[in-house]
């Protein structure tokens, strides 16, 4: 008997309409995700990967509908579920971190203020074990002193160090699916590395299934098993991350994967020529 997969998305269609015109902006997707899988959705700007992921969460901004396909969580199709339903689901079997830490918080209201009300909202605890759950899981994300945290404001933190708490409250929520929009793009070198790694250890220690989407294939092929690669709205590629990596068959893959060798080969070609000074 086949292993059940946690997600499954089959012929996803989504759509913009302006007035009398339609446009197609997601085209008949269709991959899964298993249990504790890092699942890479790649491809540049603007081809459909973020649309792809707020259907997944019934999220899509007025103006833009899904019109085909069906996603299924844990077996459960999602289609028709009421406002309560889709509320009490996500953060709570399904939850998001989003590109920009920043918007996702109340700039006037403490960490402790979201954190606690997230636990709150989903009924699983009272406010003092919210907070004792809250300390934890800051903790357990590496930020230090916990206490001092939750009577921060979010401008009064880095964006590395907001990303953290947004994984954290995803955590504390116990989600079976964590999905990652561009988690790093608005983080210097030295976050994105150290978010890339909590991500991993949260698969590791958690068990936790991860849609991990971004248009950097060095993340792509740091953290995930299995990749598809988008462009326009479709799927023009899906493989392990070894097999596309190694062997992209896809015209679109191997353009994608010689402009990376191309800017490696210009950055070294600018240090050899002594771009990097050192004090005489």
């Amino acid at each position: 008997m086949a292993k059940q997969p946690l997600l499954a998305v089959e012929d996803l269609e989504v759509i913009i309409k302006r007035k009398d015109k339609v446009i197609p902006i997601v085209r008949q997707i269709s991959f899964q995700i298993d249990k504790g899988e890092i699942f890479g959705l790649v491809g540049e700007s603007g081809c459909g990967k973020t649309m792809t992921c707020l259907s997944i969460l019934n999220l899509l901004p007025t103006g833009i509908q899904k019109i085909g396909g069906r996603i299924q969580l844990a077996g459960k199709n999602l289609e028709g579920l009421s406002t309560a339903e889709w509320r009490k689901l996500r953060g709570d079997r399904i939850a998001l971190i989003m590109q920009n830490p920043m918007s996702a918080f109340d700039a006037i209201r403490t960490i402790g203020d979201h954190f606690i009300e997230t636990l709150l909202a989903h009924g699983k605890t009272d406010t003092k074990a919210a907070r004792k759950i809250s300390l934890e899981y800051l903790e357990r994300v590496g930020l230090p002193d916990a206490g001092l945290l939750l009577h921060q404001y979010p401008f009064e933190l880095s964006g590395g160090m907001l990303q953290r708490v947004i994984i954290a409250i995803a955590l504390a929520q116990k989600p079976d699916l964590i999905i990652a929009d561009e988690p790093t793009t608005a983080l210097d070198a030295t976050s994105q590395v150290q978010i890339l790694d909590l991500l991993a250890e949260v698969r590791r220690e958690f068990g936790t299934s991860i849609l991990l989407i971004s248009h950097d294939l060095g993340v792509i092929a740091r953290l995930a098993d299995s990749v598809a690669v988008m462009y326009k709205g479709q799927f023009v590629e899906q493989d392990s991350v070894y097999q596309l990596f190694f062997n992209p068959c896809h015209p679109y893959t191997q353009s994608l994967m010689e402009a990376r060798r191309s800017i490696g080969l210009l950055r070294n070609r600018r240090l050899s020529n002594g771009s990097s000074t050192t004090a005489s």
